[in-house]
């Protein structure tokens, strides 16, 4: 990766983000495990483990959104910092026809997300 981009190292059992907190960037895991995990009716269900050149926070991407899940180190992890705004600069290189798509996908996963809410909250 390049220099440019903001790293972050968390020991184990370090939280990293938390259900519920406004999402403000996603990460990319360089180095190291994290687990997610999220709380359903006072219990804590595990959705995944997740490693390295992998990615979590994504709804941040989606702008507006809160996290849907907590994020903690299950080991000594190394992530990257992705804004919004770097996906967008990234998004702005590619060629039109990925440009188009990513761009598809994004719209139907955040309309999937409010969806989802939606459904959730009745």
């Amino acid at each position: 990766m390049s220099e440019s981009y903001e790293t972050f190292i968390y020991p184990e059992g370090r939280v990293i983000i938390e259900q519920g907190e406004p999402a403000m960037e996603a990460f990319l895991i360089e180095s190291g495990k994290v687990k997610v995990t999220m709380e359903r009716d006072g219990k804590t269900v595990e959705l995944a483990e997740l490693g390295e050149d992998q990615i979590f926070g994504e709804t941040a991407l989606f702008k507006g959104s809160d996290y849907g899940a907590t994020v903690t180190a299950a080991e000594e992890t190394t992530v990257i910092k992705i804004t919004p705004d770097i996906l967008d600069a990234k998004i702005r290189l590619c060629d039109p026809m990925l440009r188009a798509l990513i761009k598809m996908m994004m719209e139907r996963q955040r309309r999937s997300n409010a969806a989802l809410a939606e459904y959730q909250s009745k």
